[in-house]
């Protein structure tokens, strides 16, 4: 007879459906249960009840009522209720009582389910396998967090995210030139860091036009959504801190800096990680900072890793570079004029970087300034100084900068320019910037008479078939272009704009991106076009032109971008006589922005920004205008020479190696080569009831089924979605989901799935196996060796949760190294109850007593693991340590906390590999005859 007491939790054997039962009472020969999750309540004799107890041992995992996570410690046992020492992800230990656990818990004891003939489809149990061993596989692996991007592999951009996110709390700036891809070598590290638990409170701020952008990329090629604060979410801030609701926030820094509320919360919150774009408008000196800048100061201040990105050279600003810099290390750049001092030491370094790059003959004076940088260097060749020198010098370990000089694979620009009349009624407008977008100052019947509507119809139809995408400053001209092209010329084009949801943009460019079914024309305002690159389109209509070059650059930038196949060419209708064609004879002739990118633009129009705006008023054959283009000639000329002379090899090497980066690029390859991805899913989804088939262009439509095992399916829609597993298809088509191991759906599907007791007990019959020429019987057994750590200890580097198999055969030889489980195949008895239960119940003394055979071994390897994981901890950890504190020695870069978080990430690892636990996860009886 069964000891019930109340509050005790207890399982139905023959109701599993009803969750997690409390004794309520015990009245007699009757106890009295009820199930919260359903809210039923059941009487049962006590002598007779189906009912299994709940008693959880060390190591096991549990969910309470608020759905929170822990992991057993220890247990306590007091006048029969069981109370549990539990800790979760982030190291918070508490005890909870039985009473309080969740109500919904599936309790997976594989060893009691295979006893009692609860058994799962051996597809389960294979899944399971198969979940496991991939886990084990990706956890450690270097390609962790970056196979899961729906990014091309390019090595800069690679090297970067590997490198910038393998360090302790990394502080650095990323100053590649626009067009490199700064936002996604961001997001790489960002993807990096959440995957691998160290980042779980992100805060990105960036200048009010790129929040979309950051928006859209972040979602579209990284599967993270960000919880945008703008201008109406901050006005209706209430007492409470909203940034204590958010994980992960993404937010203007002027809102902040003009609302002293909203700054005040973002200050009290706690962050992981700090974004900053276009950092370069933080303005500072030795005797003056910006409120911006002060704001970042004070966050950098209290947030261990921070990302500040600017396309902005420190050739066109020393001050402000030395201010960028102090906000990740004030110790190490506290002073200016050390700075420059160090600077200057380091520029003979530099210099003889390059020469030995440039396989240049060394003089004994180079030899002698090697031996004193390096100590003893005969024996080395020019790749390993070059290495040793990019190692122990430089600012490298806090700045990363590659420029387009040094990245290969960009396409030529072609500039085709339109010159037109302009009308009598945009001469007229008062306001010269105004005419610079006339339509939206003229109003209705604009395009009666703008003679670049006529244009537009003749240059589309000339290009036809070719795919064209038109840029231009306001929704409100996108939206009446495309009812003129469908008026006038019967063109149907898709529309790109601010005011648009998500998923109609992603239905627009899939429009636009489709080879025959899809239109011609993508018409795009200024906002609606960013954070999205088209590619497969070598045509650029510029309908009007920005006023500030890096507007320009961010248009061209659509196209242009590593991967573009053909030359881009860049159609220009502008209309002469006016402040249009002054604009256009700025960039041309004066900064020569549309056939190349210009590093110095930026800087240009900082200085002679006033003296644009003041020509805009002249007469295009002006005499100041004249003057202007030739000043902006000048100028452009001077500070891109600077640039080139101070080209510094040696950073450049550091932030990008070709031949280092191929072996992380080809890791990649291969994995997306294995599609291993592709047929687990395909297999879950069988399991589980998922819709899928085969889609337009090699892609795959998931739906949910009528029959699905739940109501519901991790990340799968009540409409379904369209994926594919392809790298190249998915950078194709922006609308469909790129499945890999890092996408959330195949992540929330294995956790599912190891979550829940499914697969945890199967029995196979196996007939006609020559092999097994006798009957014979096989139990299999899945340990999971797994090491409970808060996240920032990366233990999973050292030790993944790491799968154990055996199979034991009647007499206890494991035949695991033997026989593989896919071979393994035969009849499953999930559905023959009767049967099973008598197989099993025949040979309970046998299984018992292999099951503790098996936990005998597993305990074995479970030391064996353990002491290979120190030892893999030893030598990662020991040697990072041992070069760090080497490099400290010669470059002052390499900041004391970041050994310090080093040296007691190494303590606290060798203290908490003491604590790695063996569970057994599942078992499978093979019957053979």
């Amino acid at each position: 007879m069964h000891e019930f007491v109340p509050g005790q939790r207890w399982l139905s054997e023959t109701q599993t459906e009803l969750g997690l039962g409390l004794v309520e009472a015990v009245e007699g020969r009757q106890v009295r249960l009820r199930y919260p999750a359903t809210g039923e309540t059941r009487l049962y004799a006590r002598d007779s009840a189906p009912l299994a107890r709940l008693i959880l041992g060390r190591g096991e995992h549990l969910r309470d009522r608020a759905g929170h996570a822990w992991r057993v410690l220890e247990v306590r046992t007091e006048h029969g209720l069981q109370c549990y020492q539990v800790t979760d992800t982030a190291g918070h230990i508490q005890w909870l009582a039985e009473a309080d656990l969740d109500d919904r818990l599936t309790y997976n004891r594989p060893g009691q389910r295979l006893l009692a003939a609860r058994l799962d489809s051996d597809l389960w149990f294979r899944l399971r396998y198969q979940t496991y061993l991939y886990g084990m596989q990706t956890a450690g692996a270097t390609t962790r967090g970056l196979i899961g991007a729906r990014v091309a592999l390019i090595p800069h951009q690679l090297h970067i995210a590997a490198e910038v996110s393998r360090r302790e709390a990394p502080r650095v700036l990323l100053a590649d030139e626009v067009g490199l891809g700064k936002t996604i070598e961001a997001g790489l590290i960002l993807h990096r860091l959440r995957l691998t638990g160290r980042a779980q409170r992100v805060l990105i701020l960036t200048p009010e036009p790129l929040l979309h952008q950051w928006l859209v990329e972040m979602r579209r090629r990284f599967n993270l959504a960000l919880a945008l604060f703008d201008a109406e979410r901050i006005e209706s801030l209430h007492d409470d801190n909203p940034f204590l609701s958010e994980q992960r926030v993404l937010c203007g820094l002027e809102l902040l800096v003009k609302h002293q509320t909203a700054g005040q919360a973002v200050l009290d919150a706690p962050w992981d990680l700090l974004i900053v774009d276009e950092a370069h408008h933080l303005t500072w000196s030795e005797t003056a900072a910006s409120p911006a800048y002060q704001l970042v100061e004070t966050l950098a201040q209290r947030i261990p890793s921070v990302l500040l990105l600017t396309a902005t050279p420190e050739q066109l600003g020393r001050a402000g570079h030395f201010g960028r810099l102090r906000l990740l290390d004030p110790a190490r750049f506290h002073d200016p004029r050390v700075f420059a001092a160090d600077e200057a030491r380091y520029a003979p370094i530099a210099a003889l970087a390059a020469r030995l790059l440039d396989a240049e003959p060394l003089t004994a004076a180079d030899h002698a300034h090697l031996t004193t940088l390096l100590g003893t260097v005969s024996e080395l060749d020019r790749e390993a100084l070059i290495e040793r020198l990019i190692d122990r010098h430089g600012t490298g370990r806090v700045l990363f900068r590659n420029t387009r000089a040094t990245i290969p694979g960009f396409p030529r620009r072609e500039l085709l320019a339109y010159p037109l009349p302009e009308p009598d009624a945009y001469r007229t407008l008062p306001d010269p910037l105004a005419r610079l977008t006339p339509e939206a100052a003229h109003g209705l019947g604009w395009e009666m008479l703008d003679p670049r509507v006529d244009w537009l119809i003749t240059t589309l139809r000339a290009l036809r078939p070719a795919k064209v995408l038109l840029i231009c400053a306001h929704a409100r001209t996108v939206l009446e272009l495309r009812e003129v092209l469908r008026q006038r010329a019967g063109i149907h084009a898709a529309i790109f704009h601010e005011g648009m949801e998500i998923v109609e943009r992603d239905r627009a460019a899939a429009y636009f991106a489709a080879v025959e079914a899809g239109t011609q024309v993508l018409l795009c305002s200024e906002i609606g076009s960013e954070g999205r690159n088209f590619q497969f389109a070598h045509h650029l209509i510029l309908f009007d032109l920005p006023l500030e070059p890096d507007l320009l650059e961010q248009r061209i930038g659509r196209l242009d971008r590593i991967g573009q196949t053909q030359t881009i060419r860049l159609h220009v209708p502008y209309l002469c006589g006016g402040p249009l064609e002054i604009l256009f004879r700025w960039y041309t002739d004066g900064l020569n922005a549309f056939e190349q990118p210009c590093p110095a633009a930026a800087a240009v129009f900082e200085q002679l920004g006033a003296s644009v705006r003041a020509a805009l008023n002249q007469p295009a054959t002006a005499a100041p205008v004249t003057e202007l283009i030739a000043a902006t000639h000048a100028l452009t000329t001077q500070l891109n020479g600077e640039l080139a002379a101070g080209r510094d090899r040696l950073l450049e090497l550091h932030s990008h190696r070709l031949t280092r980066d191929t072996a992380l690029i080809d890791a990649i390859t291969a994995l997306d080569a294995e599609r291993s991805v592709a047929a687990y899913l395909s297999d879950f989804w069988d399991a589980f009831g998922v819709e899928h088939e085969p889609g337009p262009n090699g892609s795959i439509v998931v739906r949910p089924g009528a029959e699905m095992l739940h109501e519901s399916f991790p990340r799968l829609p009540e409409a379904g979605l369209t994926a594919t597993f392809d790298r190249a298809q998915a950078l194709a088509h922006e609308d469909w989901e790129f499945l890999t191991w890092e996408h959330p759906l195949t992540r929330e599907a294995m956790e599912l799935l190891t979550a829940s007791a499914l697969g945890s007990a199967a029995l196979l019959v196996i007939q006609g196996d020559a092999r097994f020429p006798r009957a014979t019987l096989l139990l299999e057994l899945l340990y999971v060796a797994e090491c409970p750590a808060p996240p920032e200890l990366q233990v999973e580097q050292v030790l993944p949760p790491t799968l154990v198999r055996l199979l034991l055969d009647a007499e206890g030889r494991d035949r695991a190294a033997e026989i593989a489980p896919a071979s393994l195949r035969g009849t499953c008895l999930s559905h023959n109850a009767t049967l099973a239960r008598a197989l099993i119940g025949s040979q309970t003394a046998r299984l018992t007593a292999l099951l503790e055979q098996g936990d005998a071994l597993a305990q074995q390897a479970l030391t064996q693991l353990e002491q290979q994981a120190r030892s893999r901890m030893q030598q990662r950890l020991g040697e990072e340590l041992e070069r760090l504190e080497a490099l400290a020695r010669v470059n002052p870069t390499v900041r004391p906390d970041e050994i310090a978080c080093l040296r007691q990430r190494r303590e606290q690892l060798a203290e908490v590999l003491g604590q790695t636990q063996m569970r057994l996860d599942a078992l499978r009886l093979i019957v053979a005859h």
